[in-house]
């Protein structure tokens, strides 16, 4: 399964390059397993215990006992339950993406297709704490060759065999052993009839409204969790991708606690890149902005009360300034409509 991915910067191929180097030599290679299902298995007991291994229930306590299946679907398997110290053995290879994003406990559990002598399907309730934390997993792992689901929520799409999207604090996928018309369709109800026995609070995440929409790919808004553009200090920033004029260009938008946070933020990521030799140009006429030029790209960045933002590893410097000035303004706006 390929999964939306943006291409980093002539900065961060070398700066990964060389974490790369070290980890060839000191970890060897990496089998991965073909394990990546993710299943909408049922609200567990809410006293179940996360152990050290996978937990087992009792058939009378599976999916079926919890929601509705639809028709020609039965339970197949009894759930199983990962925790921060086994979720690797479960998706290993993609473990650390989840755990930056604020994981706390994986369910999941396959059922078949009654209809048919061997297609099954496995549902995948990542427990991720917040909303914005289960963006931060589904926007990083979204397919290219998606289609929006709108019945299961704002954040929800469909491929050929599988649903992904996020309830509440909820990421889940649930995904078939082949791909049909048939199977979609009973998977759309067995997702629709999770979100009802699921109730949630809803969370407005207001970050990805501070983009302007002008050449915005709405599409392509990510939230990285951690260790944003190579950065350890930079958490929590929200990317967009934008075409203008020929030009793809990144934007990217990040709240902190404060305003003191956010300037502290932006002093720290300037002085990051000064560091792996990138050089102070001016402000580009944006009031307290810095435009750094590393490795023949440009970064700008700046702050708006309690936010960070900028356009990161832009080829053009010209329409790097264009592309900020809208986003200040963007910013400045909702600000404004706030007070």
């Amino acid at each position: 399964m390929s999964t939306k991915a943006k291409n980093p910067s002539r900065f961060e191929t070398v700066l990964s390059f060389g974490i790369l180097s070290v980890l060839v030599l000191t970890a060897g290679v990496i089998l991965l397993r073909q394990s990546h299902f993710n299943p909408a298995v049922l609200q567990l007991a809410a006293d179940q215990v996360i152990s050290g291994s996978p937990a087992a229930l009792p058939a009378s306590q599976t999916a079926a006992a919890l929601i509705q299946l639809p028709q020609d679907v039965s339970v197949l398997t009894a759930p199983e339950t990962f925790g921060p110290d086994t979720l690797s053995d479960k998706i290993n290879g993609k473990a650390e993406l989840y755990l930056s994003a604020g994981f706390k406990r994986l369910q999941c559990q396959r059922f078949s297709d009654t209809s048919t002598a061997e297609t099954w399907m496995e549902i995948f309730i990542f427990d991720m704490a917040s909303q914005k934390n289960a963006f931060a997993v589904y926007s990083s792992q979204q397919r290219e060759d998606f289609v929006p689901s709108p019945a299961l929520g704002r954040y929800a799409y469909r491929t050929a065999n599988a649903l992904y999207w996020v309830h509440g604090p909820y990421y889940v996928e649930l995904i078939a052993s082949e791909a049909s018309e048939a199977i979609l369709n009973r998977m759309q109800t067995l997702a629709e009839a999770f979100n009802r026995a699921s109730p949630v609070a809803t969370e407005t995440i207001t970050e990805t409204a501070l983009f302007p929409e002008t050449g915005l790919d709405p599409r392509s808004i990510t939230l990285i969790p951690a260790d944003a553009f190579g950065f350890e200090k930079f958490d929590r920033a929200f990317v967009a991708e934008y075409h203008l004029n020929g030009s793809t260009l990144s934007a990217f938008v990040s709240a902190r606690g404060s305003p003191e946070a956010a300037k502290d933020l932006a002093a720290a990521y300037r002085t990051f890149l000064l560091a792996f030799g990138g050089k102070a140009l001016d402000d580009g006429g944006i009031r307290d902005a810095v435009i750094v030029e590393i490795m023949d790209e440009y970064d700008i960045i700046f702050t708006r009360d309690v936010y960070i933002a900028g356009v990161h590893a832009a080829a053009d410097k010209s329409r790097a300034v264009t592309l900020a000035r809208s986003l200040v303004t963007s910013i400045e706006e909702a600000i404004r409509g706030r007070r």
